[in-house]
């Protein structure tokens, strides 16, 4: 369920088992919104990529997945409707909420830009979507025959469908791209989750209680910290520092420097045995504060 602390002689080399859905201070990873996407009391969505095209070596995008518990996800590229991929075709049957795997990036844009005959554009977006996840070097004999009927019929080279891959997937060159997908329930969109290039970035923080109360022990609240994009996705290959002061009847449990590993991280406040007004300050290696206030009773 969590990362933990633990001895030497286990963990990743540093004391540390990340063996979690989430990490120590209780962030979800993305494995966890394939738990969260079981139940059926909140909307959920995620997708399983960043939607960029570094993320995978060779600019494939790999295999790609939402975790919801919607009927279907749609997924528009710079605003353009793209495809609609389904529950009842998920490759795992046994799920209540199975993950809706998307494999259709290019839609009806290659028929619609491209002077192909229907068949040559069916068998170029086949190739072109396979070839996104899989790379070019592992076409199966569906694929293969398709290329081959390509080449002798309409003579088109490698050249030409790596022209075509990079202008309807990688976009090398090409105005960044923003991803929306859209998960429905009776037709209606319940969540909206957006992918783009990093724009800015933003320290988020999140208190388990602003209200703390001493009783026979001190009282404490965790602070969850992630370093956020401008669409309020965590950035998961962020590794950074963020400084913790405390103003009034408060102090931290643990160092002045919250480590964030993956985009994530966290602390830990006390109560010092007063009351008051007190207030957790966090900077982020960027110059930019966050202020959190706290109760104490």
């Amino acid at each position: 369920m969590f990362d933990y602390n633990t001895h030497r002689d286990f963990g990743s080399g540093d004391r540390i088992c990340y063996h979690g859905v989430t990490d120590m201070f209780r962030n979800k990873k993305l494995a966890a919104e394939v738990y969260f996407s079981q139940q059926d009391e909140k909307d959920a969505l995620e997708v399983s990529s960043l939607m960029d095209i570094g993320e995978h070596p060779a600019a494939n995008r790999g295999r790609l997945f939402a975790f919801t518990n919607a009927d279907s996800v749609k997924m528009y590229k710079n605003g353009d409707f793209v495809s609609e991929a389904f529950k009842k075709d998920s490759p795992y049957k046994h799920l209540p909420h199975p993950p809706i795997e998307i494999t259709d990036f290019i839609g009806d844009r290659i028929e619609k830009n491209e002077d192909f005959k229907p068949r040559q554009a069916r068998y170029v977006k086949d190739l072109i979507n396979y070839s996104s996840q899989h790379g070019f070097s592992h076409l199966k004999k569906k694929q293969l025959a398709e290329a081959g009927w390509l080449m002798l019929r309409y003579r088109m080279s490698f050249s030409d469908a790596y022209a075509l891959y990079g202008k309807y997937n990688s976009n090398w060159g090409d105005e960044a791209t923003e991803y929306r997908f859209e998960a429905l329930k009776n037709g209606k969109v319940v969540k909206t989750v957006t992918k783009s290039p990093v724009l800015s970035i933003r320290l988020h923080a999140e208190a388990s209680s602003n209200l703390l109360e001493e009783g026979a022990s001190y009282d404490a609240a965790l602070m969850r910290l992630s370093m956020r994009d401008q669409n309020g996705n965590v950035l998961p290959f962020y590794q950074g520092g963020v400084k913790l002061e405390t103003e009034g009847p408060i102090a931290l449990i643990g160092p002045e420097t919250a480590m964030l590993r993956g985009g994530t991280g966290g602390t830990f406040v006390r109560t010092t045995g007063k009351s008051g007004e007190a207030a957790l300050i966090l900077t982020a290696e960027n110059g930019k504060k966050v202020r959190i206030e706290f109760t104490v009773k």
